[in-house]
């Protein structure tokens, strides 16, 4: 019976053949395994060390640059169960570096050694033999950032200022003959818009060498690769100069003190967003506590940031007419104290004598005794219990067009 189905089998032509693929199969895997083990392999984009045995150019102070390649692939033969599990990791390739006397463009022959405790293969061949390096020192250096504005359009009522960057230099690191070209610096501004105010712009550093060339900075690296740039966009305006006062009492008019100016009035370029909201400009205060009629009063002309004289002033100068002004010393018995609650003050000065009032001479002619009162504010005595020197204040009630000038005390006892 077994027979007689092994028979059967074996008279049929697809058992045969299926007998014959297995029996091929496992000839094939003796052969590979144990007769014709040694197999070839590449091992792609293994990298081209460039610090192992750098002491070669290091010592000199210099650096790679550049490389025409950074990597081979490696040719590679060995028993299969070893070259099938190798990686980049398992070999090191490097190039053989003689001849080095300075910076400059060298050609190397490229070798390699093993890496791994994996040593039973070949290392046959690489895709290319040789690699070409660029060496040269590396530095740092700041340059100055000019600006380039000319795109930018102002509007026909405006004026562009001298425009400004942030930061105003940058620092560049990159190879010695690169620094080297480098002439100038610039960040262009680029922009549709028509200007009417002041804009800051983001704006890309760009390098130029000597002869006005773009310079690729690829090697180079930059502290920063932007620059803010500021165009101040200023108005012109004409504005009438006022020189005001100080110190001035409660109720007098300083508009009878009549001025006489060097300049009137001055031509400016402001910023453009302050332009609308300015009416005059002061030049500078007269303290009327020290006011000396006829006298020059000059004062340099000190404009705001931002500000720009279109005239050749620097000074302006000021005097105040005493032709309509008298002076006259009268004694002020009328001393009284305000905010005192509890009228524990008592006034020990009954008279202050010689006190000075200065004004329109029909308004000081006019003045009686009691016309000037001397006031004294209670609630601004800080000292305690005990006789005090205290500075009073004046008013003239019945005029806009006098006041009392200097500082005057009397004495007082809580």
């Amino acid at each position: 019976m077994m027979n007689s189905r092994l028979s059967k089998l074996l008279d049929d032509s697809r058992f045969l053949k299926f007998i014959s693929v297995v029996m091929a199969v496992i000839l094939w895997g003796y052969v590979v395994v144990f007769v014709n083990n040694e197999h070839t392999t590449t091992i792609h984009d293994v990298p081209i060390n460039m610090q192992y045995r750098a002491s070669a150019y290091q010592s000199m102070g210099l650096d790679v640059i550049e490389m025409d390649i950074t990597s081979v692939d490696v040719s590679v033969t060995g028993p299969r169960s070893v070259t099938g599990d190798l990686t980049a990791d398992d070999i090191i390739v490097y190039p053989s570096i003689t001849g080095i006397d300075g910076p400059g463009s060298y050609t190397f022959v490229l070798t390699s050694d093993k890496t791994s405790n994996i040593s039973n293969f070949t290392i046959n061949s690489y895709s290319k033999d040789n690699v070409t390096v660029r060496f040269d020192r590396l530095i740092s250096k700041e340059f100055p950032v000019e600006v380039d504005i000319s795109s930018v359009v102002v509007d026909s009522d405006y004026m562009a200022e001298r425009p400004t960057t942030n930061p105003s230099t940058v620092t560049i690191t990159g190879p010695e003959y690169k620094i080297n070209s480098i002439s100038r610096v610039v960040a262009a501004t680029v922009t549709t818009e028509t200007l009417s105010q002041t804009a800051v712009l983001p704006s890309k550093v760009s390098l130029y060498d000597e002869n006005g060339g773009l310079i690729d900075d690829k090697l180079l690296s930059m502290n920063v690769a932007e620059v803010d740039i500021t165009i101040p966009i200023t108005k012109e305006v004409i504005l009438p100069v006022k020189v005001e006062y100080v110190n001035v009492p409660a109720g007098f008019d300083t508009g009878i003190l009549h001025q006489s100016l060097s300049v009137k009035e001055i031509r400016l370029s402001v910023p453009a967003q302050s332009a609308s909201a300015l009416t005059d400009f002061v030049v500078g205060y007269i303290d009327l506590a020290t006011l000396k009629t006829n006298e020059k009063y000059v004062f340099d002309l000190k404009l705001p940031s931002g500000y720009r004289s279109l005239d050749e002033v620097t000074q302006i100068s000021v005097s105040v007419s005493g032709e309509n002004l008298t002076e006259r010393l009268m004694d002020v018995s009328e001393i009284k104290i305000l905010n005192d609650a509890d009228g524990d003050i008592q006034l020990m000065t009954k008279v202050i004598s010689n006190v000075s009032i200065i004004g329109e001479k029909t308004a000081v002619e006019s003045l009686s005794a009691g016309s000037v009162i001397a006031q004294i504010d209670a609630a601004t005595l800080t000292a305690a219990q005990g006789q005090q020197s205290v500075e009073v204040d004046f008013i003239i009630p019945s005029t806009n067009g006098a006041y009392v000038k200097g500082a005057y005390t009397v004495n007082i006892k809580k």
